[in-house]
């Protein structure tokens, strides 16, 4: 995990701007095109890899279109949780079946 301290708001409201578009830059269209009722894997730092499915499509808002409303399960959350989840970050698609089969293994 790394912790980045800013002189101002506005450095910080930058810099997740900066980032926020490098990730826009760096999606891949299997990964834009996610959508509602996909089951994905992500893998992590820590050595283990997470689950989840999309609940809500792509946001309205233009500068939110590669985020997917999801619930996440893994090693460290097993009951899950609900969150945003930005697409490039997806490592790769789950049909249902193995979703189902990788949660309950939790």
């Amino acid at each position: 995990m790394n912790i980045t301290f800013y002189d101002t708001t506005e450095d910080m409201t930058d810099a997740l701007s900066d980032a926020m578009e490098t990730a826009d830059d760096n999606t891949k269209e299997w990964q834009k095109a996610i959508k509602k009722g996909d089951c994905f894997w992500q893998d992590t730092e820590y050595g283990f890899q997470i689950y989840g499915e999309v609940l809500k499509n792509a946001y309205c808002e233009k500068h939110l279109k590669n985020y997917r409303f999801c619930k996440c399960y893994s090693e460290a959350c097993p009951e899950g949780e609900l969150g945003d989840v930005h697409v490039s970050s997806i490592s790769g698609l789950l049909t249902r079946e193995e979703f189902e089969e990788k949660i309950k293994a939790l």
